[in-house]
């Protein structure tokens, strides 16, 4: 990531931190002493472009600093290595509006690469099922990196404080099923395509995934 990059990214970073962490006793940062300082200490180290693997593990649970700090990330420049592995985690890992928004962003731009769009899309799921999260697996033939789904038998994902949007599981299944259209959706493909792979992963997650009323689906996220 250049200067210029990072810079931009920092700014985006801390307004929206500065923005959108309202203080609130019954979050998982309130509650837990010294959590809030952890979480706004994470997110100052991202946009300083300093950020570690460590500083996406903290703010994977981060439930009132970390939605706007991962979102940001998505808006950009993608991390590379271990610490993107972290960040995928952490977007899969607390439930989020912000999240949802700045992923389904990603997934839906033809201009992004399609690892980054396939990525996008596998943290929708993961924000619609909480038994699931996002991580780098083993990559076909001449790919850098590759998204996929892991099933937890234990979950312990982290609601933020903003609910997903009522119709959330329904602009996932339209988006997955736009993505399908025009493109070879064979085995073959699949091994070849990363958008492809996560296109079928998000459809076969959909189908497993039960179905829930609009108003359940709601307070899921408070």
């Amino acid at each position: 990531m250049d200067t210029s990059t990072r810079s931009l990214l920092g700014f985006i970073v801390l307004a929206a931190v500065s923005a959108g962490c309202a203080t609130n006793s019954n979050s998982r940062e309130g509650r837990i002493p010294g959590e809030r300082q952890d979480c706004r200490a994470a997110a100052a180290r991202l946009a300083e472009g300093k950020a570690t693997p460590e500083t996406f593990g903290t703010l994977a649970w981060c439930d009132e600093t970390g939605p706007d700090a991962l979102a940001a990330v998505w808006r950009g420049a993608l991390p590379d290595g271990v610490r993107l592995d972290k960040f995928l985690f952490a977007s899969s890992n607390i439930r989020d509006a912000r999240i949802f928004s700045a992923a389904y962003a990603v997934a839906s731009d033809a201009a992004r690469r399609p690892a980054e769009r396939g990525a996008g899309l596998l943290v929708l799921v993961a924000q619609l099922d909480s038994s699931v999260t996002v991580g780098l697996v083993s990559p076909a033939k001449n790919e850098r990196w590759r998204a996929g789904l892991a099933r937890e038998s234990h979950p312990v994902q982290v609601p933020g404080t903003k609910a997903l949007p009522a119709d959330a599981r329904e602009r996932v299944t339209v988006l997955a099923r736009t993505l399908r259209v025009g493109r070879s959706t064979g085995v073959s493909a699949s091994s070849r395509e990363p958008l492809i792979a996560a296109v079928q992963a998000t459809e076969l997650a959909l189908q497993r995934l039960p179905r829930v009323s609009a108003r359940s689906r709601s307070q899921r996220g408070h």
